[in-house]
């Protein structure tokens, strides 16, 4: 099914076939262009329109093909559908057991799965979110001085207690009390929010203080992993200005710096580097994954529902499990090429820390680790392009589209993709991603 399968699959043997048809003709008026467009003969279209001959099978998908959504929407009016289909009596009941059979026959085509949930996506996400928010547990929002040592202890970018001042203090004007719910959540998603103060206050801070106590919620286990990720791609965080780029990374000015740190014999530096590309992983947690490498540890991983080794290897590539999905800034997996851990046990041990690294590759006029990573999140989307599987295997799993049970899915979906970047890699850098001798 192409743009509008979706309501292709409602011109069945009788209905909608013949309005479209017509719709068509009062568009063109002319039987010539007409028929032209849908490969048709001049008389069978004719005899289509007085209905003399029944429109032809072949036909059905191409009327479709012609139209808008809301166009065709706009003609194939609903009550008319489900009544000529008996889904409608004339007292105005539906026949339940009948269009429940036709929306499960449906769901297990996947093709026409997937256009069903991409158009009720678009035209019903609003109705679709009420109900999904009416599975969440009813939890009242309250400040406890647990979630106070959560926020100062937390691992990943404790919080000062002058930040916490500020955090207590707006919770208590707009947060206290209220319970998780739908109502809370519009509140949340718009610009503004009415406080106890009878005042309308911004909520990105809001927003930001209730993402971290969703995260508190779940690693407390108040919250499953797939309402905790659901909860956090509905509430986006606070918008930080970003500054603009002055000068951007080039393809000579990364082939440069690749050269420089191979003359100057900084093979610890280019080993890193080299990842940063691959895998286009931060500077940080390349940092933090290099200094706790245990490839062999065997781990369970909630949302993968299995145990798996910290580094597993295919005929390509590899990837190694990070395990930091609830930091500030995730990373789950980190996927590289096969020849890459051989280096990685060879100079992991030599590498420096974050601020020599970045004097190092000052003094040799090379790019530093961040240029290194936004060329390498580029060629990522150039390569594989902006889906689910692209963000999965960068690790913005506030992005994803998909719920947290279908992540061993995408884990797989990763696993054949990757490859297809090693490929790009290949053919940009050529002997540069080869071992340094």
């Amino acid at each position: 099914m192409r743009r509008n399968g979706t309501l292709a699959l409602y011109l069945g043997e009788v209905a909608g076939k013949k309005e479209v048809l017509q719709h068509l003709y009062r568009q063109h008026k002319s039987i010539r262009k007409l028929a032209s467009l849908l490969g048709v003969s001049k008389s069978t279209l004719h005899r289509c329109l007085k209905g003399e001959q029944p429109i032809p099978a072949s036909l059905r998908a191409r009327l479709c093909e012609f139209l808008p959504e809301k166009e065709l929407l706009r003609i194939l009016k609903g009550k008319d559908l489900l009544a000529r289909y008996g889904l409608l009596d004339n007292n105005g009941n539906i026949n339940k057991v009948v269009a429940f059979a036709i929306i499960d026959a449906l769901m297990q085509n996947e093709v026409a799965k997937e256009e069903v949930l991409a158009y009720l996506l678009k035209y019903y996400k609003s109705e679709l979110m009420e109900k999904l928010v009416e599975t969440l547990p009813k939890i009242e929002l309250r400040w406890s001085e647990d979630f106070e040592r959560w926020l100062t202890q937390k691992k990943s970018k404790p919080i000062s207690e002058r930040t916490l001042r500020d955090y207590r203090n707006l919770w208590y004007n707009c947060l206290e009390g209220k319970t998780l719910g739908w109502h809370l959540l519009k509140q949340l998603e718009g610009n503004k929010m009415m406080c106890r103060d009878g005042k309308n206050h911004a909520t990105g801070w809001a927003r930001q203080i209730f993402r971290h106590y969703i995260k508190y919620l779940y690693s407390i286990g108040k919250l499953d992993w797939d309402t905790y990720s659901r909860l956090l791609l509905t509430i986006p965080g606070r918008k930080y200005g970003r500054k603009l780029v002055q000068k951007p990374v080039l393809k000579e000015d990364v082939l440069n710096t690749l050269k420089k740190l191979r003359e100057a014999k900084r093979f610890d530096i280019y080993m890193l580097y080299l990842l940063i590309l691959s895998s286009a992983i931060r500077f940080e947690h390349a940092l933090r994954v290099l200094k706790n490498w245990s490839p062999n540890e065997v781990i369970y991983v909630s949302y993968l529902n299995r145990n798996i080794r910290r580094l597993e290897c295919f005929s390509m590539h590899c990837r190694y499990y990070i395990g930091m999905e609830k930091e500030r800034k995730p990373a789950g997996f980190m996927f590289f090429p096969k020849q890459l851990p051989e280096l990685i046990e060879k100079y992991r041990d030599k590498l420096p820390g974050k601020r020599r690294i970045e004097k190092v590759v000052k003094k040799h006029g090379c790019l530093p680790p961040s240029h290194i990573r936004t060329y390498a999140l580029r060629l990522v989307l150039q390569a594989l392009g902006d889906n689910d599987v692209t963000k999965f295997i960068l690790s913005k799993f506030g992005e994803l589209t998909v719920s947290a049970r279908h992540y061993r899915d995408l884990l797989a979906e990763a696993d054949r993709a990757y490859p297809k970047y090693i490929q790009y890699l290949e053919n940009e850098f050529g002997n540069y991603l080869l071992p340094p001798p």
